[in-house]
């Protein structure tokens, strides 16, 4: 994919039911190597926002692009070729249990298609797990994972992939403060290596030694904060 704005979003409004409006003409655009907070209290729609990003939804309203491509009028294999460079780590980490920890994570890979295949995604996988603390359960079932350690997988199985756009849904809230520091270094990392990144969180500590731009959703609504001063939320 190549874009020079990664996600752009015009008026975009989300309803459910044909009623429930959770987002309310909505006005972003990142551009490759951006890193943007979402900020908001519970109900806000950050968690409909990041589904609409990771193209799990598509807007009742408006216009999303993601690479240049309007959701929804591209191609089924446009968006396939769209969702190979998208890492999601949402909120309901949703892991395969009947397959193991390392089995999670290349089957990732896989679905990512060439890009991150063979020995290359192997030992990525296998670095993360290593980052993580999770090398030594690599072979045991994702069922059988705490918590806290499911949602480490779940954003290693997003990172193995090599994205170009990284969304994260309050992905260090079941974490101590070592792996809520290990996530987001690996976060930064994708970052300075040119991926996009937009996390959800509640974590003030996170925004203050982090220093990146906010977007702050309140009912429905999204002002996106200039440059990446502190954050008032």
């Amino acid at each position: 994919m190549s874009s020079a704005s990664v996600v752009t979003l015009k008026a975009v409004s989300k309803s459910y039911f044909g009623q429930l409006q959770v987002l309310d003409r909505l006005e972003l655009e990142l551009k490759k190597g951006d890193f943007l907070y979402v900020l908001g209290g519970t109900g806000a729609g950050k968690s409909s926002f990041l589904r609409l990003l990771a193209t799990e939804e598509l807007p009742t309203q408006g216009e999303l692009r993601l690479f240049g491509y309007d959701l929804a009028r591209c191609s089924k294999s446009t968006l396939r070729s769209i969702r190979q460079v998208v890492g999601f780590v949402p909120q309901n980490i949703k892991l395969i249990p009947d397959l193991s920890v390392l089995d999670n994570l290349m089957l990732s890979v896989q679905l990512a298609g060439r890009r991150a295949s063979g020995a290359q995604g192997r030992s990525r996988a296998g670095e993360l797990l290593d980052r993580l603390g999770l090398v030594e359960k690599r072979e045991r079932m994702a069922s059988t994972l705490s918590g806290g350690e499911a949602q480490r997988l779940a954003v290693a199985r997003a990172l193995v992939r090599c994205p170009e756009l990284v969304i994260a849904d309050e992905p260090t809230g079941a974490q101590d403060r070592d792996f809520t520091w290990s996530l987001m270094d690996l976060f930064l990392r994708a970052n300075t290596s040119g991926a996009t990144v937009v996390v959800a969180t509640h974590d003030r500590e996170i925004i203050r030694r982090v220093r990146k731009r906010c977007a702050i959703m309140k009912n429905g609504n999204l002002h996106v904060e200039e440059g990446s001063g502190p954050c008032f939320f």
